[in-house]
C-alpha cells in the first residue's frame, strides 16, 4: 500500500502542477478535473485521531495535533489515475473524530475502483489546486500549532458511488530540535536561520518546493536557545538523508523512516558535512584556470557567486577563465565520472599561480544535491584530476572535502599526483575500498601526516604508491585490516624520507605482493613493525625494506616455508642492517631470498631455526647469510 500511495500521491501533485500552470489567467476559478458523466449525491464518513499518529508525543492541548474535526475542514478524493479530482465538505460532525463529508455534484456516483483521499488543514473550497498544496517553507521555528501542517491520507475502495470504511495514514512527520542542542555554530552568535534541504518540502516527490527556512532561531553559545519544531512531508515511505544548515555549518540528517512521529535529534544524529562547493581562491594576483577537459564534458563554473557559466557552446575539450585576486571561483558537474579506463581520456585542472583549494569534490558529481552525495559511481572518477597542479595549497581555516564512502576503481588514482604544494590531505571516510582506489593518489605530496585509513575491507592494489615520494612524511597511518589483497600496500611508502616509524602489520596470512616495495627507499626508517605473519605468498615481502639505510635491526621471520620470491631483494641496500632471524626451514622456492642480503652491514649476526643443518644451510653471500656474519640457532 505505501509504494501505491506514494505513486498515487506523486501522481496527482504533477497533475495540481499542470493544471496551476493552465489556470494562471484566473485564479478564482476552481481547477478540479472535469469529466462527462452522472453526477449525484455521494457522501462518507471519516475518522481521525491520536491512533493515526502513533509516536506523537508533542502536548496536544497547547501545540499538539488535531485529533477532531473542525467546521471549515474539506477533504479532496482522486479517481481514475487522478483523472478525477474532487472537493468534500463536512456535513456533520464537527467537534467529534467521526465526521460525515459530502459532494452534492459529484462525478463517482456511479463509478467504481480505487480512490485517494487526502486532508490537508486550512484547505478553502474553490480555490485553484495551487493553493491546495501546503507551502512547507512558511512555518515558523515554534509552530504554532502542529496540526497546521498536519496532511492526512488513506486509500479505499470505489463500489458504485459508495467509498469504503479506510484508516488514515498521516503524510507529516516532525523534526524537533531541542533547547541547547550544540550545532557548532560561533558562540558569539545570537541568533541564525535553521534550513532544510528541499527534499523535505517536496510535496510532489520529482517538483521540489524549494528549502524549509525557520528564521531568526535563537542561539546562546552555539546552542539552540528554545525547542524548534519543523513538519515535513514524509509521505507513507519515509525521507532520504537531507541536510540542515545553520549559520556557517552544515549537517546530514539521517533517513527519517516513518511519518506520523516526532524525531527528536542529537548531536550523535547530525553528521557535518561541506556545503561548500570544490573552490579555487587566488592567494595574491590573478590566477587562470585551465580545465582540460578530453570527454568534452560540461563543466560549469561560478565567480564570486554570480551566474553560474557553463562549457556549451566553443571548445568544450579546453575551459579557460581568470579568477581576479579577491575573487574564487566555485566548480560544478553532473558528471559520472571525469576519466575513461586507463585512464585513456581524462579531466585534469591547472591553475598559473597560487591558490587556496577547499570545498565539496562532490559538486562535480552532482551540482545540485552535491551536500548529500557519499557514493562515486563511475571507474576512474577523479583520476589525475589536478595531476602536477603545483599551485593548489592547502586553505588555513576550510577543508578539502572527499566524502564519499562507496569507493569504485581506480576513482582516485593519481588524483593530486604532484601536487607539491598541498600540506594536509583530507580525510577519507570510506570503510570498503576498490581495485586502485588510492593508487597514486598522493604521491609527492607535501604532508608531514597521512590521514586516517579505516578501512577494513581491502581490494587489490588499493593502497598502491599512495604516499610514494611524500618526503616530508614523518608520521604513517594505522592499517587496522587483517585481510589483505593483491598489492595492496606495494610501494605504499616508497622514498618517504622523513618517516622514521612504520605502522603495525598485523596480518598473519600473506597475499601476492601485498608488502612489496612497501618501504623501499625510507632511508630515516630505524624500526621496522613486526611481521607476524606464517604463511606466505608469491613476492609478498619482495624489495620491502630495499635502501632502507638506517634500520640495524630486521623483523622476526617466523615463517617456516618460503614462496617464490617472497623475501627477493628484502633487505638488499640496508647499510646499516647487522641482526637478522629467519626461522625458514624449506628455502627451497624460486628466487625466494635472491638478493634478499645484497649490501647489508659488513658484519653481523644470522639467527636461524635450529632444525636447519649446516648441511641444509643457507649458503653464503647475498642470496643467502652474508659473508662475514655470525650465525646462531634460534633458543640456543
Amino acid at each position: 500500500m505505501k509504494k501505491t500511495l506514494r505513486t498515487l500521491m506523486m501522481g496527482m501533485m504533477a497533475l495540481l502542477a499542470g493544471n496551476a500552470l493552465t489556470s494562471c489567467s484566473n485564479d478564482e476559478e476552481p481547477q478540479v478535473a472535469q469529466q462527462e458523466g452522472q453526477k449525484g449525491y455521494v457522501e462518507f464518513t471519516l475518522t481521525r485521531g491520536a491512533d493515526t499518529r502513533t509516536d506523537y508525543s508533542f502536548n496536544e492541548e497547547t501545540k499538539g495535533l488535531d485529533v477532531t474535526w473542525n467546521k471549515d475542514d474539506k477533504v479532496v478524493v482522486l479517481y481514475d489515475n487522478n483523472s478525477i479530482i474532487e472537493e468534500f465538505e463536512l456535513k456533520d460532525g464537527e467537534g467529534t473524530n467521526t465526521a460525515t463529508f459530502v459532494n452534492k455534484n459529484s462525478q463517482l456516483v456511479d463509478k467504481s475502483g480505487n480512490v485517494i483521499v487526502q486532508y490537508a488543514p486550512g484547505y478553502v473550497s474553490g480555490t485553484a489546486p495551487k493553493d491546495y498544496i501546503l507551502d512547507l517553507s512558511k512555518q515558523e521555528g515554534t509552530l504554532e500549532k502542529l496540526g497546521n501542517y498536519d496532511i492526512l491520507t488513506f486509500e479505499a475502495t470505489l463500489d458504485n458511488g459508495k467509498i469504503g470504511d479506510a484508516k488514515f495514514v498521516a503524510i507529516m512527520a516532525i523534526l524537533h530540535f531541542p533547547k541547547d542542542l550544540d550545532l557548532g555554530v560561533s558562540a558569539t552568535s545570537t541568533s541564525a536561520n535553521l534550513v532544510l534541504g528541499g527534499g523535505y518540502n517536496a510535496m510532489g516527490g520529482e517538483n521540489p518546493k524549494g528549502d524549509i527556512t525557520i528564521k531568526n532561531v535563537g542561539l546562546t553559545g552555539g546552542k539552540l536557545s528554545n525547542d524548534v519544531y519543523v513538519s515535513v512531508a514524509a509521505y507513507t515511505s519515509g525521507l532520504s538523508p537531507t541536510t540542515l544548515k545553520v549559520a556557517d555549518k552544515a549537517f546530514l540528517i539521517p533517513e527519517i523512516p516513518d511519518p506520523g512521529k516526532i524525531y527528536t535529534f542529537a548531536e550523535s544524529n547530525l553528521k557535518e558535512v561541506d556545503a561548500e562547493p570544490l573552490t579555487l581562491e587566488p592567494i595574491s594576483g590573478d590566477v587562470t584556470v585551465t580545465i582540460r577537459n578530453e570527454l568534452g564534458l560540461v563543466i560549469s563554473y561560478v565567480l564570486d557567486g554570480g551566474e553560474k557559466v557553463s562549457n556549451t557552446e566553443g571548445d568544450r575539450n579546453n575551459i579557460t577563465f581568470t579568477v581576479p585576486a579577491g575573487s574564487k571561483v566555485q566548480l560544478f558537474g553532473d558528471n559520472e565520472a571525469y576519466a575513461t579506463r586507463e585512464y585513456s581520456y581524462w579531466t585534469n585542472i591547472q591553475c598559473s599561480a597560487d591558490c587556496y583549494i577547499y570545498g565539496n569534490i562532490m559538486s562535480l558529481i552532482d551540482s545540485e544535491n552535491y551536500i548529500t552525495k557519499t557514493e562515486l559511481t563511475g571507474v576512474e572518477t577523479f583520476a589525475r584530476l589536478f595531476q602536477n597542479n603545483t599551485r593548489i595549497k592547502n586553505h588555513p581555516n576550510k577543508a578539502l572535502t572527499l566524502p564519499a564512502t562507496t569507493l569504485t576503481n581506480n576513482c582516485y588514482a593519481l588524483m593530486f599526483y604532484g601536487c607539491t604544494g598541498l600540506t594536509t590531505a583530507p580525510k577519507l571516510p570510506a570503510t570498503d575500498l576498490a581495485i586502485g582506489c588510492y593508487k597514486s593518489m598522493f604521491y609527492g605530496c607535501s604532508f608531514t601526516t597521512a590521514p586516517e585509513l579505516l578501512a577494513l575491507n581491502l581490494a587489490d592494489a588499493c593502497y598502491q604508491a599512495m604516499f610514494s615520494h611524500c618526503t616530508s612524511l614523518t608520521t604513517a597511518p594505522e592499517l587496522p585490516a587483517t585481510t589483505l589483497t593483491n598489492s595492496c600496500y606495494f610501494e605504499m611508502f616508497r622514498e618517504c624520507t622523513s618517516l622514521t616509524t612504520a605502522p603495525e602489520l598485523p596480518s598473519k596470512t600473506m597475499v601476492q605482493g601485498c608488502y612489496d616495495s612497501m618501504f623501499q627507499d625510507c632511508n630515516s626508517l630505524t624500526k621496522a613493525p613486526e611481521l607476524p605473519a606464517t604463511d606466505l605468498a608469491v613476492a609478498c615481502y619482495e624489495l620491502m625494506f630495499q635502501d632502507c639505510i638506517s634500520l640495524t635491526t630486521a623483523p622476526v621471520l617466523p615463517a617456516t616455508t618460503l614462496e617464490e620470491r617472497c623475501y627477493r631483494s628484502m633487505f638488499e641496500g640496508c647499510t646499516s642492517l647487522k641482526a637478522v632471524t629467519c626461522l625458514a626451514t624449506n628455502i627451497g622456492a624460486s628466487n625466494c631470498t635472491y638478493r634478499w642480503m645484497r649490501n647489508v652491514a659488513s658484519g653481523g649476526t644470522f639467527t636461524r631455526a635450529a632444525t636447519m643443518d649446516e648441511g641444509q644451510s643457507w649458503g653464503d653471500g647475498v642470496s643467502g647469510i652474508p659473508s662475514g656474519w655470525s650465525v646462531v640457532n634460534y633458543g640456543g
